[in-house]
């Protein structure tokens, strides 16, 4: 064997050694950091029980069908509460309607009487002149009675007193 092989040979079992050294420090290293981990977190509880796993797994079903109960309740509450607001929204829209028809009806009242009150002014006004034309006439009949009363007893003579002057 040439001397070039024998150093290879050489630096192939040193390389493969110090490999195999460094993989065997590397289990070491990870097994005794286990049982450092070990002595560090001791095991102080027992695990639980399986009777204890099961007893809690019967309150949870329990609790489970306790909350089944209430959602199906607040779903009945739901469908009354729809039932209601349907109903609501009907009677606004019926309400609307109405109310709808009453203004048209207001507004129609509100014209019909706005021309009440323009012919109520006008039968006022002509009332007003009626009385004003009645005073003048009662006035103007009241005049005519004295002038007629005056006329009558200027025109009437006087009666005769008996015995004085006599024939």
């Amino acid at each position: 064997m040439s001397r070039d092989t024998l150093n290879r040979l050489v630096r192939r079992a040193l390389v493969l050694a110090a490999t195999v050294a460094v993989i065997g420090i590397a289990v070491v290293t990870v097994q005794v950091a286990a049982a450092w981990r070990a002595e560090a977190a001791p095991l102080d509880t027992a695990p639980v029980a399986m009777s204890a796993i099961n007893t809690g797994m019967d309150a949870e079903v329990a609790r489970t069908g306790d909350l089944s109960a209430q959602i199906d309740d607040v779903a009945g509450q739901l469908s009354t509460l729809k039932d209601a607001v349907v109903t609501a929204n009907d009677a606004m829209t019926g309400g609307a309607e109405s109310a709808t028809t009453l203004k048209t009806q207001l507004a129609t009242a509100k014209t019909k009487l706005e021309g009440l009150q323009s012919q109520l002014k006008g039968a006022q006004a002509r009332l007003t002149a009626l009385n004003a034309a009645a005073a003048r006439q009662a006035a103007l009949n009241a005049a005519a009675k004295r002038s007629a009363a005056a006329r009558t007893t200027a025109t009437t003579p006087a009666p005769a007193r008996g015995g004085e002057g006599g024939d």
